[in-house]
């Protein structure tokens, strides 16, 4: 049985935290004394919540005056009801006595309230009336990613973006349902202020991360987007389509079907295959589950059909059948299309491959001039055997890119591709560095060291500048190419090594064997394959396709707007005689695209020495002797001298008379100049 009772709240404070723990003390008292159970329900409110919970009492916020009904359930409900009623009726003073047990009461509050905060799956965020941030939930960290520490006090648009709780501290107005980005997460939030006694004291806003949702919304669009083109395939295919589901009723047919059959959709659709198309392959298909292929039909006409069908699984369940059907003499028509076809592209694949007989690494090699295409027709060759490749030309032309076209053209192309510059390696430490050494071969040999060689096992090693190792590294190094063998430094071990050798040299190794700085047998050793790449004023056809190259290559490296180039200064590229071959092409474009303005690569971003040489110049030789002739060692060393003082260096020098810098160097020593450099 139920007991009701209305009551006045006279407090003047209303049921406030303090009071609201000292009813729930007595409300306890009460029930245990009465054996009932008592709730409390604010006379305009419909929910009644018991009376011994604090956190829902003070959530009625009853005021001074306001009218609250008593309910008891019990048979001395009566008698609780009466001693409840006129304890709440009078002003309720604090008993100090008892002041242990309220503090006891709002603390279990307190963590109750806090309890059920952090257990919520949404997030939570409690701002005071100045928007600083007072409670952040577990979940809020866990949505936002950001720590409580680090926002509790924190003004909320400070840490929150486009939070908004200030507006609603402002307006005290309700928002529902908002969307809200906060960083990579797209969340959906309510915002609520706290009003206590007419006052906005605080905001409230929680919220709930909906990401997933929106990612499964996409899903669900992509889904219906990828069925939208699956049905226009299907409705524009060529071949006449059917399904039926596994209980054969006929589900889909694609126009094409229709005016094969002579039928139109609407009337065989729901219908079952087994009555409106008897010899259809599909019914085999549903009763083996097994996909049936090349089955002939005949139509009433004569005319000749090849059907395939094939069941379809879902989730290991058979669901029903497709079908494709096309005339057989249509399909005749397609095979003597598709011979004539192939006809075609095995006539220009012969073409092609008379064209262009290498792999595609040599396609990074770039130009079309003759010369060059059938040095890259010679290495594409050498790449397919093991052979010893001897590639020779001037410094810049490219050597070392051609070594590793022919290495990742070859079975090797998994394997180690070592390179070792033998120029740039002091003579003392070359033979270290080819074949290695052991622990205390030497001073400074600390521990044991693998060479070049043992390192390219099984693979390919470039040897660079091979026409600058002495005699003595010759020997050595042809007993290697001979014996496929050699000892470390130091060592005793003989070592096995299986190695394709490419050499590389600018020099003139046939005026080095008659000189005797270079010999005969190493030279034969190393000549079974020889390669010779033409210097560019060779190719001038490919400079337009080299600079274009390396714009784009420049550009994408220095993340630069890729330029053109003009007329003009392809005329004076194509003009040049290019001592330093590609690598000087390619110094040039760099200076070009740095110091260049504009659009288009101009005459002004050129160096002087490229624009002058294209220049008419007059040139007058004195004589220096009673005006006789001099001797050209005379005339050499005077116009070597006077190119060094004007240049001041050996490679700009050079370049200006179209020699090497090696070849600079040595007739300034041989004629005790002095360079700069």
């Amino acid at each position: 049985m139920e007991h009701r009772m209305n009551v006045i709240i006279h407090n003047y404070k209303g049921i406030h935290a303090r009071i609201a723990a000292m009813i729930v003390f007595r409300a306890n008292q009460i029930n245990n004394q009465y054996g009932v159970y008592m709730f409390i329900q604010k006379k305009s409110g419909k929910q009644k919540i018991p009376i011994t919970s604090m956190v829902a009492l003070t959530s009625l916020g009853v005021k001074s005056g306001d009218e609250v009904t008593l309910l008891c359930q019990g048979e001395k409900g009566a008698e609780a009801l009466q001693e409840m009623t006129q304890y709440l009726s009078g002003q309720i003073e604090i008993d100090k006595a008892n002041i242990d047990e309220m503090d006891t009461i709002i603390e279990n509050a307190t963590l109750t309230s806090e309890k059920i905060f952090e257990s919520l799956s949404n997030g939570l965020v409690v701002v005071d009336e100045n928007n600083n941030i007072t409670t952040f939930n577990r979940a809020a960290e866990i949505i936002t990613g950001l720590k409580r520490e680090n926002v509790i006090g924190k003004k909320a648009q400070e840490v929150l973006e486009d939070s908004k709780l200030h507006v609603v501290l402002k307006t005290g107005q309700e928002v529902k349902g908002a969307r809200q980005k906060i960083g990579k997460t797209t969340i959906i939030t309510n915002r609520t202020p706290v009003i206590v006694e007419d006052k906005i004291v605080g905001a409230v806003a929680i919220f709930q991360d909906i990401s997933e949702i929106d990612r499964l919304s996409s899903a669900l669009e992509s889904v219906k987007e990828l069925k939208e083109r699956f049905h226009n395939i299907l409705e524009h295919a060529h071949d006449a389509i059917s399904m039926v589901d596994d209980q054969g009723i006929i589900t889909y047919v694609n126009p094409a079907f229709e005016e094969m059959w002579q039928v139109q959709r609407q009337e065989i659709l729901g219908k079952n295959i087994s009555d409106t198309f008897a010899q259809d392959v599909g019914i085999e298909v549903l009763k083996s589950g097994k996909k049936k292929l090349g089955a002939r039909i005949q139509k009433e006409d004569g005319t000749k059909i090849i059907s395939n069908a094939s069941p379809i699984f879902i989730n290991g369940m058979m669901k029903g059948v497709v079908a494709t059907s096309k005339e057989v003499t249509e399909l005749q028509k397609m095979m003597e299309k598709l011979e004539a076809a192939e006809a075609k592209v095995k006539y220009f694949q012969e073409e092609l491959y008379r064209k262009d007989k290498f792999d595609e690494a040599f396609q990074r090699i770039i130009g079309k001039s003759g010369s060059l295409r059938e040095i890259l027709t010679i290495a594409s060759k050498a790449a397919k055997t093991s052979s010893t490749v001897l590639i020779r030309g001037e410094s810049g032309t490219g050597k070392e890119l051609l070594a590793r076209a022919i290495h990742q053209t070859s079975e090797k192309k998994n394997k180690p591709f070592i390179r070792v510059n033998c120029a740039a390696i002091p003579e003392s430490l070359l033979e270290s560095e080819l074949f290695g050494h052991e622990k205390g071969a030497f001073t400074g040999a600390i521990r044991r060291k693998l060479g070049k060689f043992e390192l390219a096992n099984h693979g390919t090693i470039f040897l660079d500048e091979i026409g600058d190792i002495s005699r003595d590294m010759q020997v050595k190094l042809l007993r290697v190419l001979q014996e496929r063998e050699f000892e470390r430094v130091g060592g005793l071990e003989t070592i096995k090594c299986s190695v394709r050798v490419v050499a590389a040299t600018n020099k003139n190794l046939e005026q080095a064997m008659l000189q005797g700085s270079f010999r005969e047998d190493l030279y034969y050793r190393l000549n079974v394959i020889p390669i010779t790449l033409p210097p560019l004023r060779d190719r001038k056809g490919d400079i337009p396709l080299l600079a274009e190259h390396f714009i784009e290559k420049i550009s994408k490296r220095e993340n630069m707007t890729v330029k053109g180039i003009s007329k003009n200064v392809l005329g004076l590229l194509e003009a040049y005689h290019w001592p330093g071959n590609i690598r000087e092409l390619e110094n040039i474009i760099e200076r070009a695209l740095a110091l260049g303005e504009g659009e288009l690569l101009d005459e002004d971003a050129l160096p002087g020495y490229l624009k002058s040489e294209n220049t008419p110049k007059t040139v007058e030789l004195v004589n220096l002797v009673n005006g006789e002739v001099m001797s050209m060692a005379a005339y050499e060393k005077q116009i070597i001298q006077k190119a060094l003082q004007k240049h001041k260096s050996f490679n700009r020098a050079g370049k200006a008379l179209g020699l090497a810098h090696r070849t600079i160097a040595l007739k300034a020593r041989k004629y005790n100049l002095i360079s700069e450099e």
